[in-house]
């Protein structure tokens, strides 16, 4: 399998030394995805940027769109724990190269925000009140069903 995080370091070491800046604990945090802990990690950092932002009165509107990026990432890649007749479904997202998934548009109108579990009440509010209510709301893994079907079929056929 083709090592997605860096080797030789547990992560949550690296993430100890960095509670207090949210900026480095992202980058670290987008170091380490797949793993279902760093998408969390992400989304954490990010809501502390965006209300930091707000504070500020900055416009938080790119911040957002990470966080909502983030959150139907974590969604394509992780939706289930396992995919029946081929294991974890880890093994399988921690397969896929991150140029592909990180290339796979996510558009707000057309996943929406129910079914995306990294993002809180609060999250879908701030999305609403910036972007209004999408037109629908389906799974990430869903809106992009046919690449994740590919990515298993390869999986299936490499391991």
């Amino acid at each position: 399998m083709p090592q997605t995080i860096p080797a030789g370091v547990f992560w949550i070491d690296d993430f100890e030394t960095l509670e207090v800046d949210p900026a480095e604990r992202l980058v670290l945090a987008r170091r380490y995805m797949p793993l279902p802990a760093a998408f969390r990690e992400a989304a954490t950092a990010l809501r502390a940027l965006i209300r930091a932002s707000s504070k500020q009165q900055a416009d938080g509107g790119d911040l957002l769109a990470q966080l909502y990026l983030t959150a139907a990432q974590g969604n394509f890649l992780l939706t289930t724990p396992y995919v029946a007749g081929v294991g974890p479904c880890y093994d399988v997202a921690a397969s896929i190269p991150r140029t592909v998934w990180e290339r796979l548009s996510m558009p707000y109108a057309a996943i929406g925000y129910k079914h995306l579990q990294l993002l809180t009440w609060t999250d879908c509010s701030w999305l609403v009140a910036t972007w209004g209510e999408p037109d629908t709301h389906s799974s990430a893994r869903a809106y992009h069903q046919s690449v994740w079907d590919d990515c298993v079929a390869q999986y299936s056929r490499t391991y």
